[in-house]
């Protein structure tokens, strides 16, 4: 079994590096296998198919994971410091992937296939916080509003961010992540909390 996980391991990193190299088209099977040193067959074997592999990279870069354990074992259940403790992590997990993310919208727009493998990212990130929210809610420290919009302006407030700081840098605005953290969560945990 841990052959068949570092053989799958190495056909998704094959991809990733392709993908960034040469983007979705430029990530053939057969150019995965190369990379990855394995036969054409085993990628079909272990995936099926290139949006397969896309998928499985996809997972394996994806934030989502991080934020259900963040959630799971770091909250404290104080909406300012768990938002700051949230958002901290994203960025800085995003700050890693930025290449990818960035070409992963430019290329969406070819490629069907990867457009709705990106769109489950989003999705995953909305579930955990609406999921986050409303254990909030349950707790009192929410106040009634539309949860999933409450999720999805955090998700906005923070890709807004992370895009703007990859795309222009500073010209836009040139104060530091923390600053943007400190300012927009405490406005939006004083707009949440009852």
């Amino acid at each position: 079994m841990n052959e068949q996980n570092s053989t799958s391991e190495r056909i998704i990193k094959a991809f990733i590096e392709l993908f960034r190299d040469y983007g979705y088209k430029g990530a053939t099977t057969r150019a995965i296998a190369e990379r990855a040193g394995v036969n054409e067959v085993t990628i079909f074997r272990h995936f099926g198919n290139k949006k397969g592999i896309m998928d499985a990279a996809i997972q394996s870069i994806s934030y989502s994971p991080f934020l259900e354990k963040i959630i799971s074992e770091d909250m404290i259940w104080d909406l300012e410091h768990d938002l700051w403790k949230i958002a901290d992590s994203y960025h800085k997990d995003m700050e890693k992937i930025e290449d990818i993310v960035l070409l992963g919208f430019q290329e969406a727009q070819l490629f069907p296939e990867l457009n709705e493998a990106i769109l489950q990212i989003p999705k995953q990130l909305k579930a955990n916080l609406v999921s986050y929210f409303t254990e909030m809610k349950r707790r009192g420290k929410l106040i009634d509003t539309d949860i999933e919009f409450q999720a999805m302006n955090f998700i906005w407030i923070n890709f807004g961010y992370f895009l703007s700081k990859s795309r222009f840098g500073e010209k836009v605005i040139s104060n530091s992540r923390n600053d943007f953290l400190k300012h927009s969560i405490q406005l939006f945990a004083r707009g949440l909390t009852p």
